[in-house]
């Protein structure tokens, strides 16, 4: 059996699926790590790699992939059919801030830790990690690629999760007295050469803030577009350190594959990153609206902000430190990898900007769906509860809302969940308080909507996941009048919050009523 194979970890990832793509370009087989059950994580493995040009079925039957079902958080990962001479960990959560089930720490740094025991335990001594050029926190200066440096301030959950993994990796490294090596990408985007993405957070969040933001300026005259009336937190001048995601794949792929070069840490990061004003440039004439204005961020009044500001702020905030903090990356090491196979890191222009925009959207942002997109009416789990919440649950908790009787708005709002037969509500709101609820409502009128697969229908009336979550990252959509949507959509988190409600409330109340 062929003992050179690279187990891969995060193979259907946005970064690990463009790297398999480039070991199996270049002859390098290897054994990728699924989730359960196996079989659609391939087919999913396989929509990623078909645009690249990469057949994976062919691929399995040649024997230079290998799939095996291994969750770096079972107890006991089994042993992979093929011998395994390297590592490549690119299994990730890239979520910001921490959420009920203990990511991203749960992933990043317990994940990495069970990994490194499994590999030790065999004897694997080649370990390379994607980690993150954020691991180095809040820094106002450069940035050193080395190994072991002191814990700084954090912006968010995610860059100390991947600065805690780093450690893992190092303590391991110097344990064993084999180095590792580690790839320190900066915010990576879609390809270079067509803007394709299949991830969408980090730098798209401000995309998908500036299109709803447009789409909510959408049949008012071009003058006002280009008016509109926001300040934005950060300088012209800084840049947003931006590299293609096929960059970052060629560049793990050539250190990977030459021995001389590992036991070192990797910046892949763009030499020239666009600046803030070049970005605003690109956003405004892709959408058509003009009018922001950078503010010193010392001089940012967040208490201050106008209706427009809100309302771009509220779905930007995640990402506002990109405009804020630009650290400085040392990447010497890199530009030398470079020279030496000729690979270089593009530049980003008004055009090159603008075709990630337009991929972005072209695809939905990955899941989001439009109005009038019809769904699939096969039955799932849902079908019961679903309609409980709307006509048993709404009516008997809004009247004691505190939420409800502050707003006091009156309102025609349309729920369009996916999946669901008949799985469309119009709720109508008089100074507050549900009046009607009717089901099937498509051919009546409403003043915005809402649209979600079921998954995010339960997250959101849990209360547990900011509206932002389903909006930037294409779990839902808003349709209607926009700016009203986004307003209501915090407050129905602040009343998921206040009454908050799971499946077994819903299979309870329905119980009740047999």
């Amino acid at each position: 059996m062929n003992d050179a194979y690279v187990l891969l970890t995060g193979a259907t990832g946005f970064i690990g699926h463009h790297v398999l793509y480039e070991f199996l370009r270049r002859g390098r087989p290897c054994a990728v790590t699924l989730r359960r059950p196996i079989e659609p994580q391939v087919a999913r493995l396989a929509r990623l790699l078909m645009p690249l040009g990469l057949d994976v079925h062919t691929a399995i039957k040649a024997g230079r992939l290998v799939p095996i079902s291994f969750d770096l958080l079972d107890d006991a990962p089994p042993d992979p059919p093929v011998g395994i001479s390297s590592v490549l960990h690119a299994a990730a959560s890239t979520r910001f801030e921490p959420d009920g089930s203990g990511e991203p720490t749960r992933t990043n740094v317990e994940g990495t830790r069970r990994l490194l025991a499994w590999a030790h335990a065999r004897g694997v001594r080649d370990f390379h990690f994607v980690s993150s050029a954020f691991a180095c926190g809040r820094v106002p200066r450069s940035t050193e690629a080395r190994f072991g440096y002191p814990q700084p301030p954090f912006h968010n959950a995610y860059e100390r999760s991947k600065w805690e993994a780093e450690q893992l990796v190092h303590d391991a490294a110097s344990h064993a007295r084999h180095p590792a090596t580690i790839y320190r990408p900066s915010i990576v985007v879609g390809s270079s050469v067509t803007g394709r993405a299949s991830k969408f957070d980090g730098f798209y969040v401000t995309v998908r803030a500036t299109e709803l933001l447009a789409r909510a300026y959408a049949g008012r005259s071009r003058a006002e577009r280009h008016r509109i009336p926001l300040r934005i937190k950060g300088r012209p001048g800084d840049g947003q350190n931006i590299v293609p995601v096929d960059y970052v794949a060629s560049m793990i792929a050539a250190i990977f594959t030459d021995p001389s070069l590992h036991g070192r840490t990797y910046h892949l990061v763009n030499p020239h990153p666009p600046t803030n004003a070049l970005i605003k440039t690109a956003l405004e004439k892709h959408f058509d609206i003009a009018g922001g204005t950078f503010v010193e961020p010392q001089r940012f009044a967040c208490s201050a902000l106008n209706e427009t500001e809100s309302l771009f702020h509220d779905v930007s905030r995640p990402v506002e430190h990109y405009f804020v903090d630009s650290p400085h990356f040392d990447r010497w090491r890199t530009a030398e990898v470079e020279r030496v196979v000729g690979i270089t890191c593009p530049r980003y222009d008004v055009a090159s900007l603008r075709q990630l925009f337009a991929a972005a959207i072209e695809c939905g942002w990955g899941k989001a769906r439009g109005a009038s997109k019809p769904r699939r009416t096969i039955a799932v789990d849902g079908d019961e509860e679903c309609p409980v919440y709307f006509e048993r649950f709404l009516p008997t908790r809004i009247p004691l809302s505190r939420v409800a009787r502050m707003t006091a708005m009156d309102v025609k709002i349309r729920f369009i969940i996916d999946d669901q037969p008949e799985g469309d509500w119009l709720c109508a709101f008089e100074r507050g308080q549900l009046k009607h609820v009717t089901r099937g409502a498509t051919q009546l009128g409403c003043d915005f909507g809402y649209r979600a697969d079921l998954q995010s229908f339960w997250r959101a009336i849990s209360g547990t996941a900011h509206p932002q979550e389903f909006f930037l990252r294409g779990r839902a959509d808003v349709f209607g009048d926009v700016a009203r949507g986004l307003k209501m959509a915090m407050i129905l988190n602040a009343f998921s919050r206040e009454h908050p409600c799971d499946r077994q409330t819903l299979l309870e109340l329905r119980r009740r009523a047999c």
